[in-house]
């Protein structure tokens, strides 16, 4: 069946330690991500659009930025408390899961399922409730390397 799709990109900096990795990923190290949200729709809106790329953006900015400027940890890592302590606004924690780049791309597409799932308005943008799907997230570590979680 023939689908309209657009991708949403933002772009963060964000740092993570894989303390289950057995070489240098364990150490503190950051890159810049990609995030690609990747949505479709059967049909066009009242505007000829699958979803306003800006209420995409308006709906999501907020959530992606947790990770902008942020370490991400695995709850048992064993640093935890002292990076806490040092820096307590800058850590997302996973419980019990290393923060790879597939344990990231799963934690936005569950949210974003959940935003286009209820729907979102602000002002003039708006995204109506269960009209728009959500076909996958990708997130990209580096320019060479990208995990996707979707459907």
């Amino acid at each position: 069946m023939p689908t309209h799709r657009i991708c949403k990109s933002f772009v963060v900096e964000s740092g993570h330690m894989l303390s289950k990795h057995p070489e240098s990923c364990r150490f503190p190290h950051g890159h810049t991500r990609r995030i690609e949200v990747v949505c479709s729709r059967p049909t066009l809106d009242e505007n000829d659009m699958v979803v306003d790329f800006k209420a995409l953006k308006l709906a999501l900015k907020c959530f992606i930025n947790q990770l902008d400027h942020r370490m991400a940890l695995n709850s048992s890592d064993p640093l935890r408390e002292d990076i806490e302590r040092v820096y307590p606004d800058s850590v997302v924690v996973f419980e019990d899961q290393d923060p790879t780049t597939e344990v990231l791309a799963k934690w936005i597409f569950e949210f974003v399922a959940q935003v286009l799932a209820k729907g979102f308005e602000t002002g003039a943008y708006r995204i109506p409730a269960g009209q728009v799907t959500l076909e996958r997230i990708r997130v990209w570590e580096t320019e060479t390397s990208w995990a996707e979680y979707g459907p």
